[in-house]
């Protein structure tokens, strides 16, 4: 059973956001943060507390060879997808023209 999530208030009282780091150096670790952080509407909320801890090396480097992986495969992707494409436009130029 997951423990509860503990909220945190900002120096605004907004209740902070959980939200995910994407960085390389906090691959998928979660932490609060203010939603008014770096807001133009608002004066600019600095508050962030982190909410896991932080991984171990080798959890990161095996989360860094799974982010790889996966962009290798878009990449491939996209290159079959295009390769399809123009196939079609080919075939389509031929009978157009036939």
């Amino acid at each position: 059973m997951e423990e509860p999530i503990e909220f945190s208030v900002c120096g605004y009282g907004i209740s902070a956001q959980l939200k995910i780091s994407w960085s390389i150096d906090n691959l998928g670790r979660r932490f609060f943060g203010c939603k008014n952080h770096g807001s133009l509407l608002h004066r600019a909320c600095r508050f962030f507390n982190w909410f896991d801890p932080p991984m171990t090396p080798r959890a990161r480097v095996v989360l860094l060879r799974v982010l790889k992986r996966i962009k290798e495969n878009e990449v491939q992707r996209r290159k079959e997808r295009l390769c399809w494409f123009i196939i079609f436009v080919v075939c389509v130029v031929m009978i157009w023209f036939v």
